[in-house]
């Protein structure tokens, strides 16, 4: 798919903090939280929803294009920022869209005050332990392998092929080191997952769709199940044919899904 949309390049001012986002389309706002792959520039995805919103992609602090202040080391802290941003920017009735490490962001923000959200998607979200299988352990993996592993067919998917062609992964350096070490500190222990977060989801009463891919290798489908059994209405719906990356894996057949989603 071609990208049409040039979209703007914008430091916006986060207590002391410059956040570091790009900013494209019309319509309802709506705020997208990268995973542990970190921010990738503008995707197929956000091309599809910006024809119908105005899509606010940031690059968490510190994933190499926004630093980390002192004070942010946890998930829990990104969340606090995002709130922040939200405040700072005037944004209201927000659609809150996070993939991955961005979805465990997205469900904290949910947790803690969800007045400035209208609907909230997670996808293949982290922050629930499973009982019943395991998460690839990120930190153990060359970070090739993590990557590949997050796609179905690996390298053989158009998107991997788009990005990573031209921005080539490096195992060490490179932009994307900060967000593999800040990860690190934030989700080494306990492992990808925050004890609490389960039992305070019953809280969130914003309309909730959770996305997962069938064939995801990181964090398994038992997951999107959790999430979606402790979120007060939420639905969950299921991509076949899709690994972890479900927005860059499958991503037109995961933005009609959240198009329909967000259109209610």
């Amino acid at each position: 798919m071609s990208l049409a949309t040039v979209p703007s390049e914008e430091r916006v001012t986060v207590g002391q903090t410059q956040l570091y986002l790009l900013k494209g389309g019309s319509g309802r706002p709506c705020l997208v939280l990268h995973g542990i792959e970190g921010h990738e520039g503008w995707l197929t995805f956000h091309e599809i929803l910006a024809g119908r919103h105005t899509v606010w992609a940031p690059s968490h602090p510190g994933y190499g294009h926004t630093p980390a202040p002192d004070w942010l080391t946890s998930v829990q802290h990104q969340a606090i920022f995002y709130h922040w941003f939200l405040q700072q920017a005037g944004l209201d009735q927000v659609d809150l869209v996070g993939t991955g490490l961005g979805g465990w962001i997205a469900a904290e923000m949910a947790v803690m005050d969800s007045s400035r959200l209208r609907r909230l998607v997670l996808v293949d979200a982290a922050g629930i332990r499973p009982q019943q299988s395991d998460m690839l352990d990120v930190f153990l993996v060359p970070w090739r392998q993590v990557i590949e592993r997050g796609f179905l067919t690996g390298q053989e998917s158009p998107e991997y092929q788009r990005i990573y062609t031209n921005a080539p992964i490096q195992e060490f350096g490179g932009i994307r080191e900060a967000g593999r070490m800040m990860t690190m500190r934030m989700c080494f222990k306990p492992y990808m997952h925050d004890p609490s977060l389960p039992g305070m989801l019953s809280k969130i009463r914003t309309p909730t769709l959770v996305v997962w891919g069938d064939a995801d290798q990181m964090v398994p489908l038992e997951c999107g199940h959790a999430f979606a059994n402790s979120i007060p209405g939420a639905r969950l719906h299921v991509l076949p044919d899709c690994g972890h990356f479900a927005h860059l894996d499958q991503p037109q057949r995961f933005a009609e899904a959240l198009r329909e989603f967000l259109s209610t």
